[in-house]
């Protein structure tokens, strides 16, 4: 009798739960479409498409497109580093495929009030005092070197011009040094490990050996504005991955 009701109790779950699991696949929405930058319509490949309903997400491919499993209700947010986060709530019916293109807007143009008034960049600020920490060195002007007009009846040893040539030369040598560091300084400032994680999604040593593989020229990225960094991570991460 209790086996008979047991039995009875367990067939009804199951037919309770197939029914839910029925109703759950009535209720999907498949939501597709296209991330583009809102100025010059370009691809935002690896961007993040996230249901902040259920917790699930998805990222486009290296042509911007994406393809998400929704339901009726459901927040969508569409990020990419660099650009102003977007968002939707799916108003679709149940059990139907959805195109729903996004176009970004970059970021900086939210924070142009905030450029404006911050007057400089910590990049800046440390570069200007490295300045004035080795600007008695750096100001001084370079002066020829002491070569072969040498004067006679001098020893090679004890000459002032040879001591005033070497100087001289480590005075040179710490300007080339000063310049260089400085290049890689600024480089360092916008090329950093959080940015291009952000970017590519990786993380520890292949985060170091992508950076170490692809770092950026100075005047290149002199020229890059924040968005073409961006595009030039990941164009580099393309190639870096196969």
């Amino acid at each position: 009798m209790y086996t008979i009701k047991y039995l009875s109790a367990l067939l009804l779950c199951g037919v309770m739960l197939l029914a839910v699991q029925q109703v759950r696949a009535q209720s999907q929405i498949t939501l597709t479409g296209q991330l583009t930058d809102k100025d010059n319509n370009l691809v935002l490949p690896y961007a993040s498409i996230i249901n902040k309903t259920t917790g699930k997400r998805a990222t486009t491919d290296q042509g911007g497109f994406y393809r998400i499993n929704v339901k009726p209700h459901d927040l969508i947010l569409f990020t990419f580093i660099g650009y102003r986060t977007d968002s939707l709530v799916v108003e679709a019916s149940a059990n139907a495929t959805v195109t729903q293109n996004i176009q970004l807007e970059v970021e900086n143009k939210m924070l142009r009030s905030v450029e404006v008034t911050a007057k400089y960049t910590p990049y800046q600020l440390d570069s200007m005092a490295r300045r004035e920490q080795y600007g008695f060195i750096l100001d001084k002007a370079n002066k020829p070197l002491a070569g072969g007009n040498t004067p006679q009846g001098f020893g090679l040893t004890f000459s002032p011009f040879t001591r005033y040539s070497r100087k001289e030369k480590q005075k040179r040598k710490f300007k080339e040094i000063y310049a260089k560091a400085e290049e890689e300084k600024y480089i360092d400032s916008r090329y950093t490990p959080l940015l291009v994680s952000q970017v590519t999604g990786l993380k520890g040593d292949s985060l170091q050996h992508f950076m170490h593989d692809n770092y950026p020229d100075y005047d290149a990225m002199r020229m890059m504005r924040q968005e073409d960094l961006i595009y030039w991570i990941t164009d580099k991460y393309r190639g870096w991955k196969k």
